[in-house]
């Protein structure tokens, strides 16, 4: 489990912490109730129309920008100008800035893998449109704020802006000894708090301040999912998302956990009755063959030699044994690659978000639909606890 995983890495003070917030497990099987037909509208909010299919990139070119907020790099990536990519160099991650500097110089030019991204740094802002549902996203352990561009990226083309910052103590630096390990748990409350009220000082996201909406999903994969349930009952979240963890049940706003059929870290599980007390709507899904990385861009760094593991141990890089073990679930040969998941995942989150950021009532229908797909297992709650 991810959890003992992770209390391995911490002291023996913040282990106590992850297991309390930990406890718990997802769950997925097929509710048959129809979803409600209610009709609204966000008001005040002027944003383009997005494809149906919810896995189809949506109308937006998709700016990035690295920015800091208080000592933490953040990752923001935004629905930029039409027509503004052309002649634009689409942006390629490189995982050794986010690796200790001694480890990063094993590793020659010319071996690195690269973490192709469909954005391209310093576009403008669409300033036409807007204002932009924000989206706070939280990384898994030993690895860093681009782990899972392909999202990231996919909501911003349909009008998000994903802020993903770096977590200091879990991030694969301090898991490589660049740092010291331990629970970041101010990071989420403090990069929220900057992205829902202008700092008293700098602010950070000045240049896209005026688009900012003021309702904000805040999405956790594996560790990153616990770190989310320190946020507790914000009014500002209105949507909660969990990709391989935990549920988080404190608070109000939409729910959706994801699992993967495969995954040995985050084992799914299909307990009928775990929505049971959650506020509506509440879901939770199962992705066929999915394991722990398919939510990640990770498994195909390198994946043409052998992946970005095998590469890393070729030039010396250490790596303990328990983050191998990471490193690989989801990228084996015995789970579905990433190309067969992707679409389903992006699917399944964008309508979540869509549902209620967009105040669009018909994403519930495609959401349910979403459940006669073979390679998806579907539970939806979506009236209020009794």
């Amino acid at each position: 489990m991810l959890w003992l995983v992770a209390c391995m890495l911490l002291p023996p003070a913040l282990q106590r912490l992850v297991i309390l917030s930990c406890l718990g497990s997802l769950a997925a099987c097929r509710d048959p109730r129809p979803p409600s037909s209610e009709s609204k509208a966000c008001e005040g909010t002027n944003l383009l129309p997005s494809p149906d299919d919810l896995a189809a990139r949506g109308p937006w070119p998709v700016g990035v920008r690295t920015l800091v907020v208080g000592a933490v790099r953040v990752e923001v990536w935004y629905p930029a100008r039409p027509g503004s990519e052309r002649g634009g160099v689409p942006v390629q991650y490189d995982p050794r800035d986010s690796m200790p500097a001694s480890e990063a110089a094993k590793i020659p030019d010319a071996a690195a893998a690269l973490l192709a991204c469909d954005c391209v740094r310093d576009l403008p802002v669409d300033t036409t449109h807007g204002p932009y549902p924000v989206i706070l996203f939280l990384h898994g352990a030993a690895s860093f704020r681009f782990q899972s561009a392909f999202l990231a990226t996919h909501w911003a083309s349909r009008g998000f802006v994903t802020i993903a910052p770096d977590l200091p103590g879990v991030g694969l630096r301090a898991i490589l000894g660049g740092e010291p390990t331990g629970f970041p748990l101010s990071v989420p409350s403090d990069v929220l708090a900057a992205i829902v009220q202008r700092p008293p000082s700098r602010d950070p996201f000045e240049l896209l301040r005026p688009h900012l909406g003021a309702r904000v999903a805040v999405v956790g994969h594996s560790l990153g999912a616990m770190l989310a349930s320190t946020l507790g009952d914000r009014p500002e979240i209105a949507v909660r998302i969990a990709l391989a963890g935990t549920l988080d049940r404190s608070g109000s706003g939409s729910r959706l956990s994801i699992s993967g059929e495969t995954d040995g870290i985050a084992p799914p599980s299909r307990a009928p009755d775990r929505l049971a007390d959650l506020p509506s709507p509440a879901r939770a899904a199962i992705v066929r063959r999915a394991g722990h990385l398919a939510f990640t861009d990770l498994c195909l760094l390198g994946a043409d030699r052998g992946g970005s593991l095998a590469i890393a141990r070729a030039h010396g890089v250490n790596i303990p044994e328990m983050i191998a073990t990471i490193a690989t679930d989801g990228c084996r040969a015995t789970d579905a690659p990433f190309a067969t998941t992707a679409p389903a995942i992006r699917a399944l989150t964008t309508g979540a978000l869509e549902e209620t950021l967009r105040c669009d009532p018909a994403k519930a229908t495609a959401i349910h639909a979403l459940g006669d797909r073979a390679d998806v297992e579907l539970l939806e709650q979506l009236t209020p606890p009794p």
